[in-house]
């Protein structure tokens, strides 16, 4: 799919059904149509990764350059010239996005995202620059700006069924986490908006001064930040993990799936075998779901902040979110996984693992618990993409995973 026609599906679609808005490139002047919002598309529209507001130069140019600290040096490199091209009023791409309204139908515009977002923030008019996100849980997230190119927040949109679930326990969880001062923080829920029957997570902006994204040089969580916002609240058998309780749901829902039925089959056996195991774990408030370096990111200060919550669920084993942590900064950052070892991730778990209190001979169970999350989630990518080619995991490595997994449950 065109990455305009991405982003259209992603933000625009559902204000356009009317007939009284567009969205176009490059186009000509045309007095039946007022442009309401204007974007460079970067690097080109038929490759369009990036579009950056068409705006005043301050604001342009603070789009491109904000948060320095959560991209990387070549990219970055790239993003000062954008923002240099920017102040100096020159065109930033050979293509332009515009979005327009009919011109007898000025009321129209209200239909748009940004009017809409601009009420919920109390504000005359904001700006936004997104990036083109193609995944099979492809969301638009705008970065949002003041009219003098300040940061407002981000916008998470979502679009169709899948995706609403995915914001809404974004939204969900923030409400419980957010804005919490703490060892970590998770951004405040500024607003959470109805878009066309879609639900937007606006959440506050990130301070100027993070860095983080990918960087070696950023502190990985210690256990005292690992358990700040998610803190151990019961002990429970594994079998009573609300947590674990929905994911076998959600495996079960899916094993009259042709294109994964085997994987999932072998993910049953290894729930049953742990949903059986005796004696009580620790279990968390919640955990994030996707703990990553590239989720987390320190101020000057050492301020550790984690966005991205919206797989985040509650009443879950301790320990998740350190394996998860583990198993992401072990796997490939591109390409399809080789071999991840479940031990090799409980090593670099354990200091985790020890401060939530779980004893070391139920370590194994703890990572089938994570084993299992990995199963499920993989198969349903799988079946949303239709495929398993583009994903980060193969069917065989899902089906080893399970079966490190059962090799060290303790029962």
């Amino acid at each position: 799919m065109l990455p305009l026609n991405l982003v259209i599906e992603q933000l625009w679609r559902p204000a356009l059904e009317g007939g009284d808005l567009r969205v176009v490139v490059d186009p000509d002047p045309d007095p039946g149509w007022v442009e309401e919002e204007a974007y460079w598309m970067f690097p080109t529209a038929a490759r369009a990764t990036l579009l950056l507001p068409h705006g005043p130069r301050a604001v342009t140019a603070a789009s491109a350059t904000n948060y320095r600290g959560l991209r990387r040096p070549p990219k970055n490199a790239g993003r000062t010239t954008l923002g240099a091209l920017a102040r100096a009023g020159l065109p930033l791409s050979a293509n332009r996005l515009s979005v327009q309204v009919r011109a007898d139908r000025p009321e129209a515009r209200e239909r748009l995202p940004l009017p809409q977002l601009a009420r919920a923030l109390g504000v005359e008019r904001l700006y936004a620059a997104t990036g083109v996100r193609v995944g099979a849980n492809r969301k638009a997230t705008l970065h949002l700006l003041s009219v003098t190119g300040e940061p407002l927040g981000y916008a998470k949109f979502a679009w169709n069924d899948v995706t609403d679930e995915f914001v809404r326990t974004e939204s969900a969880a923030l409400r419980a986490v957010g804005g919490r001062k703490g060892a970590m923080r998770a951004p405040a829920l500024l607003a959470a908006v109805d878009y066309h029957g879609h639900p937007v997570a606006v959440t506050e902006p990130l301070p100027m001064d993070v860095t983080g994204a990918r960087s070696k040089r950023t502190a990985p969580p210690t256990p005292e930040e690992m358990f700040a916002l998610c803190p151990v609240h019961r002990h429970a058998a594994l079998g009573d993990s609300g947590h674990l309780r929905h994911l076998v749901d959600r495996l079960r829902a899916m094993a009259t799936e042709p294109l994964v039925s085997t994987v999932v089959e072998a993910g049953l056996e290894l729930a049953d075998a742990v949903s059986h195991l005796p004696g009580e774990v620790a279990m968390t408030e919640r955990w994030h779901g996707d703990l990553t370096p590239w989720n987390r990111a320190r101020q000057r200060d050492g301020q550790l902040w984690v966005w991205d919550w919206e797989s985040s669920e509650a009443d879950a084993v301790a320990g998740l979110d350190a394996l998860h942590w583990a198993f992401s900064v072990r796997r490939p950052t591109s390409g399809q996984n080789t071999s991840v070892e479940l031990a090799d991730c409980l090593v670099d778990a354990g200091i985790h693992l020890r401060a939530a209190g779980v004893p070391r001979a139920r370590w194994g169970d703890v990572a089938a618990v994570y084993a299992l999350t990995v199963i499920e989630r993989a198969a349903a990518l799988a079946v949303r993409s239709e495929s398993w080619d583009r994903l980060w995991i193969g069917a065989r490595d899902l089906e080893e995973l399970a079966r490190q997994a059962r090799s060290g449950l303790t029962g």
